[in-house]
This record gives C-alpha cells, structure tokens and sequence, in this order.
C-alpha cells in the first residue's frame, strides 16, 4: 500500500509543472535553433543563387554562364555538405548544372526567389529559386544544399540553450525540494509534539507560534483535548462516586453474612429477608450504575436507530411497575397518545422505566402518579408527575446529577434513575426539566421530544389505570 504523504503531494503539484515547464522550454529552444539555423543556411544559399547569377551572360542570343572549374569545385564541396545549382531559361531549357532542379517550383508572381525541400540522391536537400531578367528576358537559378551543415548548427544551438536550462531545472528542483521540507517543518513539529506526548498529557497546544494555517487545526486539536480532559475527570468522580456507593451496601452485605455464620440467627426468615433486601439494593445500584456508563460511551454508536413509538415503550414496560405501585397502593393514570421519534428502543425503554421506578418508588402508600404522552404544539411532550413531600428549589436544580438524592428520598434509592433519563434525552436531542408537582409536594418531570410522523399516528390515544 502506498503511503500518502503531504511532501509527496506538494512536490507533485510542484514538480509536475515544473517538469512540464522545462519540456515546452526544451521543446522551444529545438525550434528557436533549427529557425535559426534554417534561415542562417538559407541567406547563404540564396547569397551562392546571386552570386551564381552574377555569372550569367548571353551568347549568340542564349544564356550561358562563365562559370571557372574552381568555383564549381567550391560550389560542390562547401564545408559539410554538397551543393549542386542548375539554370535554364524561362522555357525550361537547362543551359548550366544539374537538370534534376527542374523539378523545383517556380516563385510566385509577386516573389524573386521561393525555397523548398527535396530529396536528391537518396539525402534530403534544401534548395533556393531565383527568378532574374536579362535584355527582356528570364532565366531561374537553383542552388541546392545537402542539409548536414543546417543540422549540426542546430545540434549545437540546442545544446548551448539546453545546457543552462537544465542547470536552471535541477536549481529549481532543489529550491522545490528545500522550500518544501522548510515549508512542513511545522507540521512536522506539530507531529513530534502530539506523537511525544503521553495519554494523561492534554494540556493545549501552543498557537502562538502556528502559521494561520495550522491555527484552526490546532484550535480543534486543543478543544478535543479539553473535551477529553473534562471527559476523563467526569469519569474519574463517576468511578469514585460507583466505588463509593457500592462499598456501604457490600460492606452491610459482608456484615450480615458474617454475623449469620458465627452465630445461627433465631428468626432465619427474617435475616434471609434481609440479606435479599440488601443484594437487591446492591443489584438495583450495579443496574444502573452499568446503565449509566454504557449510555455515557454510545452516543455516537447508538447500536439500532429506527423510528420508535413511545407510547408501544410504555405499554411494554409498564407491567413490572404496575405490579410494584400495586404492592403499596399507587394509583397510575396513563394517558398515551401515539407518538413517534428517532432514536433507539433499548435506550429509550431505559428511559421509561427509570422515569417510573423513580415515580413509584417515591409514591407514598396510596398515592398517584399521572403519566401522559400526547403532541405539544409540535415537540412530543412526556409528562410524568408522582405525589410525594415537597422538593426543595435548591434540591430541583441538582436533580439529574449522578448520585445526588434529595434529603426526603427514600433510603434505598441510588440517586442514578434521572441521571440516566437526563443521557438517555441528551443522546436523543430531548429536553429534560423537574418541577415541583401541583399541589407543591411530589415531583413533574417533562421531556420534549422532537416528532417523527409515521402512518396510524391519528389512532386514538391509550388509557390504563395501574391500580390493582
């Protein structure tokens, strides 16, 4: 697998262009050196076709021209490459040189002289036409060039302009690959700073010194670590708080049992009603302190999100604490409307019977708990309220916090039951808030639930009476 690194992208959105850069460069200096070469051999071919052309005369009323051996020899041999010339009149009849330049074309009407490529003997040519006039009449001289000489000129024009681009090039590169190590040497030191760290270090990064473009990154790096940090301490005091719970009812339960193995209690139904007294406190704690924890840990994996019918939650829960409020004479009213939200049935179950266990465990003997569910101007509201003594404002504000028990709550609550109601509305986007009951004693607690509308939700609303 190949590893993606921030160096390797930015060299190739660097390097690339550059490269591409050089090659249209190289690419251009080719065509610069062989235009120069072209139009430099082409002067001095056109230079031979005037010189030749200086040697023309008439004879006896026919062109001809007075050409020494020598010149010929020179004209045939120049430097690297063979010249051969021809001339003829303006009937096309050849009266000096090679008749195989008849076949060049003509100048234009408007030109004196035109140049074109052929091949002679196998070898590419460059050859010039000359149109001039003598006495009132016409002649054309051709002078062709092998195209050795054109070539190496502009080998080597090529190579003098490449040489210093690809000094240029490998400059670049360098500078490229410089300007990119010094350019990531903060990111790079962000990096040593996070990777050196230990788990328990969440003290905030220095921004200070960042470059703007590390600044945000960094902020959000520094935010987690304060979320992390007053995440660890929450749990911290929660295992604390659990640690110190659970040590007074195993503490009573070691007792008991110690008691009852030095010395055979006299009444053992009594003492068994005790010790199952006290393992069921120890159990009703565990449940919810595990409760707790495992909805602090699955807000973002709620394992089955679907859409839940609130008002099924409660017809599903409500036979245990019908059995329970039955036991001491408490009397609960449902009134459920059809009410459908998102979220998850196993925690929102945990939600209703937390909310009832609350209510009924609080309810005197003979007393009455009212629980509606219907549609409030939008949001689902669920209103729960239980009678009870009276709950102090400055006792209303703590309610919901883990572990926290009004002074008149009942010996063997934990004090986790609406703490667990409050994260189980939190991870739902519901909104919790206690109030005192109508008649001043007791508790109201109402949750807001954003609505979800599902088919059958205009069926009539459900009323039960809990009371046995």
């Amino acid at each position: 697998m190949r590893i993606y690194t921030l160096r390797r992208r930015l060299f190739r959105q660097l390097g690339l262009p550059l490269i591409a850069i050089l090659i249209l460069g190289a690419i251009f200096a080719y065509l610069f050196a062989l235009h120069a070469a072209m139009t430099a051999y082409d002067l001095g071919l056109l230079n031979d076709a005037l010189d030749l052309s200086q040697q023309v005369e008439i004879r006896n009323g026919r062109f001809s021209i007075n050409l020494p051996l020598a010149a010929q020899q020179m004209l045939q041999a120049n430097n690297q490459d063979r010249e051969s010339y021809a001339a003829w009149d303006e009937n096309g009849n050849l009266f000096s040189g090679n008749p195989t330049l008849l076949r060049i074309h003509a100048p234009l009407a408007t030109a004196d002289h035109r140049f074109d490529d052929l091949v002679m003997s196998g070898e590419k040519n460059r050859a010039v036409i000359l149109r001039q006039h003598m006495q009132d009449s016409t002649y054309y001289i051709a002078v062709s060039q092998t195209m050795r000489g054109r070539n190496l000129l502009t080998d080597k024009t090529f190579a003098e302009i490449l040489l210093p681009e690809a000094l240029l090039a490998i400059v670049s590169i360098g500078v490229i690959l410089w300007g990119v190590r010094r350019g990531l040497t903060p990111v790079e030191t962000l990096r040593d700073e996070i990777v050196s760290r230990s788990s328990n270090d969440l003290r905030p990064i220095d921004e200070a010194s960042a470059p703007a473009e590390l600044t945000l990154i960094i902020h959000g790096i520094n935010e987690l670590f304060g979320h992390l940090a007053s995440s660890f301490a929450s749990h911290r005091r929660f295992i604390a708080d659990a640690a110190h719970q659970l040590r007074t009812p195993l503490a009573s339960l070691s007792s008991q049992i110690e008691v009852g193995l030095e010395k055979t209690p006299v009444d053992m139904d009594k003492f068994l009603r005790q010790l199952l007294a006290t393992t069921q406190r120890t159990t009703h704690l565990s449940n919810q302190l595990l409760s707790l924890a495992r909805l602090e840990h699955t807000e973002t994996a709620m394992h089955e999100v679907v859409m839940v019918d609130l008002r099924q939650v409660f017809l599903d829960a409500s036979p245990d604490f019908i059995s329970l409020a039955a036991k001491k004479n408490v009397e609960i009213d449902f009134d459920l409307q059809p009410s459908t939200v998102r979220g998850s049935p196993l925690m929102l179950r945990e939600l209703v019977s937390n909310l009832l266990d609350n209510a009924v465990r609080y309810t005197p003997a003979d007393g009455r708990v009212e629980v509606i569910l219907k549609k409030h101007d939008g949001p689902i509201l669920l209103f729960m309220q239980n009678e009870g003594p009276p709950i102090l404002p400055e006792e209303l504000i703590k309610l919901g916090t883990p572990f926290y028990r009004p002074p008149s709550s009942e010996p063997d609550g934990c004090g986790l039951g609406l703490a667990i109601v409050k994260e189980v509305a939190r991870i739902h986007g519901a909104e919790v808030s206690f109030d005192h009951g109508d008649h001043g004693g007791g508790l109201q607690v109402r949750v807001l639930f954003q609505p979800f509308e599902l088919a059958g939700a205009g069926q009539p609303g459900v009323v039960l009476k809990g009371r046995q």
